[in-house]
């Protein structure tokens, strides 16, 4: 079926003005007859409802360009994967939502959580988190089933285990500004860092996966991907914190 630029506009919700954004810009060609008028198809109408998808999902126009032009096959598998990150935030959000309110029952007086309450709904919270930032790549390097362990392992920690591994991340945090302020191998500052840094891994991985050879794997990541990156300059307070880090790890992570 053909539409006219306005009643296409209209069934769509789209304006007119957008629609010859689009057309401008290569995203929505119709058919221009030789006075000039826009004619619109139903091949047209499925064009554009990939195109607001895309929109929806946070692509620019450029990336939209870029993923109109793949196979057909390929475009459903990277709308596939959208949406199984999007039913990944959405377990995030659920966590986050049902902790909300068991936190605002417990200081409201409503219902009194224990601390074992208190800390399962954090490790819970921390695993759904993990899964929607990271869980894509830790199964494609190590495994769906390493990342199941780990993610067991991780819901298998006592206080103990947990106070661990936040004291080694203060301990990493304090060493490491230490060492950026200079920057030396061998230092007390790297070691004190690079063993803080083991110590936190070695708590957080189920045995007896730890190893020297993923040590450094894991340093590699802190470079290579940006939200590693991003995570430890926040928490050093310093645009070089992954870098200085991963160059501690590959001194000090070797093979004896």
């Amino acid at each position: 079926m053909n539409y006219q630029i306005k009643t296409f506009a209209e069934l769509t919700g789209v304006s007119e003005r957008t629609l010859r954004y689009y057309h401008e810009h290569g995203l929505l060609v119709p058919a221009v007859a030789s006075n000039g008028y826009r004619t619109y198809s139903s091949q047209d109408a499925d064009r554009l409802q990939l195109i607001l998808m895309y929109r929806q999902l946070q692509f620019s126009l450029a990336e939209i360009q870029q993923l109109l032009v793949l196979p057909p096959a390929e475009r459903l598998e990277r709308l596939a994967n959208q949406r199984e990150q999007l039913v990944k935030q959405q377990a995030a959000l659920t966590a986050t939502l049902a902790q909300l309110d068991a936190t605002l029952q417990n200081q409201t007086g409503g219902i009194q959580m224990t601390d074992q309450t208190k800390f399962e709904q954090f490790k819970q919270q921390a695993v759904a988190e993990n899964e929607q930032r990271y869980g894509q790549e830790v199964t494609n390097n190590y495994g769906k089933q390493a990342k199941q362990e780990a993610d067991q392992h991780f819901l298998g920690l006592s206080e103990a285990q947990y106070a661990t591994m936040q004291a080694a991340e203060a301990r990493l945090k304090t060493a490491l500004q230490t060492y950026l302020d200079q920057p030396q191998l061998p230092s007390e500052a790297a070691q004190t860092a690079f063993e803080a840094h083991q110590t936190w891994l070695q708590t957080a991985t189920p045995p007896p996966r730890y190893s020297l050879a993923m040590h450094r794997g894991l340093a590699a990541m802190y470079v290579a991907d940006e939200r590693f990156t991003a995570y430890y300059t926040k928490l050093i307070g310093d645009q070089r914190a992954a870098e200085a880090l991963k160059t501690i790890i590959e001194y000090y992570a070797i093979e004896a």
